[in-house]
């Protein structure tokens, strides 16, 4: 029923929570690919640690790859799955996860033209928990502006027939091309499940946190307006709209006065 995807990097300091959540699922149900980018620290050793436990049901490789989001894809192409799901080498996922959505696959007649769709239990640097829920209302007004508000892709789980359909990540992008598939599910006519439950953990720090990500980010947004078509007067309004937004956003990061929701 389902492949579950880590990809990982030099994740010795966090990979074994992330896979002992895989091995602890209630539902049983499932393969586990492991990408690695050719580690040179302690992360192999973890992961052969733990490859017995998962009775055949764990693949993995390490090779060089290009950036996350190839090595995404590489999981994908791998899989055998109905569904896919991927929980990076910092995250982690409830006991319970995989069983949450088999329930609502079934429950939604096992609709392949739709993303089930968690909340996240975000775990901040100052040890407190944010309940980050799934919101479709959210998600459709936000997608408007090509911005990604409501739908949380680290709890997010995809029938493979939807990659065939709308493709799988774009790696030309850097920081977003999460972003950029959920809207291009949205806009092919893929529908969304919202589960009220959190399936999924995730860490502050990583990635979106990088020095340089306002530029990295602004190169991202060019190709997410291609990729739905976007142009003219439209792409200058839906370029300014996100420079403002993450111009106000960061300041209030600054001053303190921006919360999560």
């Amino acid at each position: 029923m389902f492949s579950i995807i880590t990809i990982s990097f030099n994740s010795e300091k966090t990979i074994e929570r992330t896979i002992q959540s895989v091995l602890a699922q209630t539902y049983k149900d499932y393969e586990y690919i492991i990408v690695d980018g050719a580690s040179k620290d302690g992360t192999l050793d973890i992961i052969k640690k733990f490859e017995p436990l998962f009775e055949g049901r764990m693949k993995w490789k390490s090779e060089p790859d290009k950036g996350i989001y190839n090595a995404m894809n590489k999981g994908i192409e791998r899989s055998l799955g109905t569904i896919i799901g991927i929980v990076n080498s910092d995250d982690w996922l409830e006991p319970d996860a995989l069983e949450k959505v088999h329930q609502a696959y079934i429950a939604n007649n096992s609709d392949n033209n739709t993303l089930y769709c968690g909340g996240i239990i975000f775990q901040t640097t100052q040890g407190t928990k944010r309940l980050l829920k799934a919101d479709k209302e959210v998600f459709l007004k936000n997608s408007r502006y090509y911005v990604l508000a409501g739908i949380r892709h680290p709890a997010t789980f995809v029938p493979a027939v939807i990659y065939k359909k709308v493709g799988v990540f774009d790696e030309r992008i850097k920081i977003a091309a999460d972003t950029d598939f959920i809207l291009r599910c949205k806009y092919r006519g893929v529908d969304f499940c919202v589960l009220n439950s959190f399936i999924s953990n995730m860490s502050d720090g990583g990635l979106s946190n990088r020095k340089g990500i306002f530029k990295l980010g602004k190169k991202d947004r060019r190709i997410i307006l291609q990729n739905n078509g976007v142009h003219g007067l439209a792409y200058f309004f839906q370029m300014s709209y996100w420079v403002v937004r993450k111009t106000i956003r960061g300041l209030l990061i600054k001053l303190s006065l921006y919360k999560t929701s």
